[in-house]
Order: C-alpha cells, then structure tokens, then sequence
C-alpha cells in the first residue's frame, strides 16, 4: 500500500488512544490505521502510556487523597505536562 501523509492523523493518535475522539475524524483515523502499520504501532505505545497514567491516577486516589482534576489527576505535574522550559518556568 502506497504510503500517506501521516502528519494529520499522527496528531489525533492520542486523543484516539484515550477513547476521546468521536464522529468523521474517528472514523477517518480508523480507516488510516488499518492501512498503516506505523501510525498502528505508534497507537499501540500511546494505548500503553495511557493505561500506565489511568493505573496511576486510580492508585493514587486510592491512597488516601481526595479526587483530582486535571494533570494532576492523570499523574502529570505542570513542568511535565509543559516542560522545564515551559510557561511560568524561568529560563
């Protein structure tokens, strides 16, 4: 099969991978993956990367800490979730 464009699919693999991207671009994407093997293996650790944080964020609410929002709620703090160079952060 003669290889694609990926750059517009690639952006939604993970919003696909958390379940969260609905309706034609859903469908649209689903159809790319099944004539993509890169984009499906990129998929793949995504789906991976998103079970570790849903893993994460149960096992810390579970730890004796009320409910979380946000970042904070998937495990990520705000130098993760922008870098160490991000907004706010000195340079």
């Amino acid at each position: 099969m003669a290889r694609t464009d990926c750059g517009a699919y690639r952006l939604g693999l993970g919003v696909y991978a958390l379940g969260r991207l609905a309706g034609a671009e859903a469908a649209a994407l689903s159809a790319h993956l099944r004539g993509c093997p890169p984009c499906r293996a990129e998929l793949a650790e995504l789906r991976d990367v998103a079970e570790l944080l849903a893993h994460s964020a149960r096992t810390r609410e579970g730890a004796g800490r009320g409910p979380r929002t946000g970042a904070s709620r998937m495990g990520l703090s705000g130098a993760c979730a922008y870098g160490a160079r991000g907004p706010g952060r000195s340079r």
